[in-house]
């Protein structure tokens, strides 16, 4: 089979959490070429500084230019937060990049009305970024928005904790500032995030807006080609595929990944 370029879609993040869009993806768009980074060297990027981020960002971006992808979804808050406003500019003539935070924020203000409060689960450098109360506010500037440091949840994603007490703990304590808040909705603004849902429903029942649903319809919307009969998956990550593939496979059933040094 022949990849084409133009049906190729680039996904990056710093671990397993980017294959919940993925896999929204892949569900709406099965026949296009999928080529994944997790950058497990350097998990999680939401305790890094904005410099460490844009420097993994763009040498994974090179990669993918390497690779002749055109198209790349940054399937991680975090990157979108603090280094696409600068890689955009860098990359414009060589990559179409689709940030999460930017692409999704009207849609996660739809339905709601003035002085409604809106809760933003995240990792520290999202939040510190204040990206989100930014762009949300584009489109409903009277809303209230609450971002909330998660630092901790990648970890319970990437080494499946979800029954340990300390986990739990975690999740109910972060949880009981949105509840305190009074939060109509609560946006799972990591990608990690929508596999703790169950979780998150169980000990606060509100409406939870989990983005990588959004950003696949987008994606589809400006890059569907009904013609085109491709559908591979490629899985690149930056250290110990093996790990990778055991974490991914409770979301995504992985098979193999190959080790890059970037």
């Amino acid at each position: 089979m022949t990849i084409e370029k133009e049906n190729s879609i680039g996904l990056l993040d710093s671990g397993v959490g980017g294959l919940s869009v993925l896999s929204e993806l892949y569900k709406i768009m099965p026949n296009k070429d999928y080529f994944f980074f997790g950058d497990t060297k350097n998990v999680p990027y939401g305790t890094k500084t904005p410099k460490e981020i844009f420097k993994y960002t763009k040498d994974i971006l090179n990669f993918f230019i390497s690779k002749n992808i055109k198209t790349v979804v940054f399937a991680c808050n975090t990157t979108s937060a603090v280094a696409y406003d600068d890689l955009v500019d860098f990359f414009k003539d060589k990559i179409k990049i689709y940030p999460l935070i930017q692409s999704i924020a009207k849609n996660a203000t739809e339905g709601l009305k003035d002085n409604d409060s809106v809760a933003i689960l995240a990792t520290k450098a999202t939040i510190n970024s204040k990206k989100y109360e930014t762009e949300l506010k584009k489109y409903n500037p009277k809303i209230n928005t609450y971002g909330i440091d998660c630092s901790g949840f990648v970890e319970i994603v990437e080494h499946r904790l979800y029954n340990d007490p300390q986990s739990i703990d975690l999740i109910k304590e972060k949880l009981e500032i949105a509840k305190k808040h009074n939060a109509k909705r609560i946006i799972l603004g990591c990608t990690h995030y929508p596999y703790l849902i169950n979780l998150f429903k169980n000990i606060l029942d509100v409406e939870y807006f989990n983005p990588a649903k959004t950003i696949a319809q987008i994606v589809k919307n400006e890059t569907y080609d009904e013609n085109y009969k491709g559908s591979s998956l490629n899985f690149y990550v930056s250290d110990d595929p093996k790990q990778f593939i055991l974490s991914a496979k409770t979301f995504f059933d992985v098979k193999e990944a190959q080790l890059v040094k970037i």
